[in-house]
This record gives C-alpha cells, sequence and structure tokens, in this order.
C-alpha cells in the first residue's frame, strides 16, 4: 500500500464476532425464567388468592348445639343460660374450643368426663380468649378462670377435683356475675 504524504495508512476494520458465551449465558437465563413462570402460573389463578375470612354467620355453623346450661344461685335462681356443645368422648375433649376464632355470647362448651378428679386445661390452637369454669359431680362451681390467653400452654388448673369444665367467651362470667358459690344444670336438647 502506498500512501500519499500525510496520510494514515489504511486499515481493515475487524469484524465483530459474536459472544457466544455471552448469549449462551442469556438464552439459559430466558429459560429458567420461563420454566419458573410456567411452574408457578397458579399464582395468577383463583387458588392463589388468600381465603376469604369467614363471617360471623357462617362461623356459628362451627358449633353444634346439643344442650342447654343453666347457672343457678344459692336460691336456685338462673342467673345465666347458655345454648351448649357437648364434649363427651376423648377426641371432643381434646378438641375442644380450639381453631374457633368466633364464640357467640350465648354459646359455649360443656366437658364431661367419667369421673371426677383433678382436671388441667390449656388454651394450645385456641384463638379467642375464654372463661373456664371447673365444677365438681354435684354440679357446683369449684374454680373460674377468667380471661385465659389465647393460644398458651401454660396449664390451668381445677384446683379441686372437678368432673365438668364449661368454656364460654372471655367476659362472660364477669358480666353475668358467675362465682364459686354457685352451681349449674344442664339438659341435651331433644
Amino acid at each position: 500500500m502506498t500512501t500519499k504524504k500525510g496520510k494514515q495508512p489504511l486499515r481493515k476494520k475487524k469484524k465483530n464476532k459474536p459472544n457466544w458465551i455471552g448469549i449462551f449465558s442469556l438464552v439459559t437465563i430466558l429459560i429458567f425464567i420461563f420454566v419458573y413462570i410456567i411452574s408457578n402460573r397458579s399464582m395468577w389463578g383463583d387458588e392463589a388468592r388468600p381465603p376469604k375470612p369467614k363471617t360471623a354467620a357462617s362461623q356459628k355453623q362451627d358449633f353444634t348445639v346439643e344442650g342447654k346450661l343453666q347457672f343457678l344461685d344459692k336460691a336456685k335462681n338462673v342467673v345465666a343460660d347458655f345454648f351448649i356443645e357437648v364434649a363427651d368422648d376423648p377426641y371432643s375433649r381434646e378438641k375442644g374450643m380450639m381453631y374457633r376464632y368466633y364464640i357467640p355470647d350465648t354459646l359455649g362448651m360443656l366437658f364431661i368426663f367419667p369421673k371426677e378428679d383433678h382436671r388441667f386445661f390449656w388454651m394450645k390452637n385456641t384463638p379467642s380468649s375464654l372463661d373456664i369454669i371447673y365444677a365438681d359431680e354435684d354440679f357446683n362451681i369449684v374454680r373460674i378462670h377468667e380471661n385465659t390467653p389465647p393460644y398458651s400452654e401454660t396449664t390451668i388448673p381445677s384446683g379441686d377435683k372437678a368432673k365438668y369444665v364449661i368454656e364460654l367467651k372471655a367476659g362472660t362470667v364477669a358480666r353475668y356475675g358467675i362465682n364459686t358459690n354457685q352451681s349449674f344444670t344442664w339438659e341435651p336438647l331433644k
């Protein structure tokens, strides 16, 4: 090549070669993103939406009303009455009020044990605060625990021997003035 005076020699430009490693990496990343999106496509569907909270009306169906319970003062006057679900077998006594987020003011649970003994309850898996009432085999109230803390695994003792335990919505004992000088009676619904 000849050059004229003062001019630079002409160089041939290099052709840009594709960067195969970069292209391969980009394609691999895109494939992983595509696979992730396809495998998680339910996240855009209905089944991925969180469930709607139940309304108070639909949660009342969690209770099976099996009887009526009345608290009585010393003169046998009715202090308060409630509809109850009965827990009289090992499974229902163990389950109790677990997983019940709504407890109506007029409903409770009566636990019936085969014999009188020292009882210990707890609030494991129980999201609602409760009033727990222990009673002996003669239906006399022997101990009351008010406003028990939800989800607590601390034992709640009966103190004296008890054959019956009644669980009500927290605040019920104070609202009706239920105390250890009282008793209760109950009957199954027909």
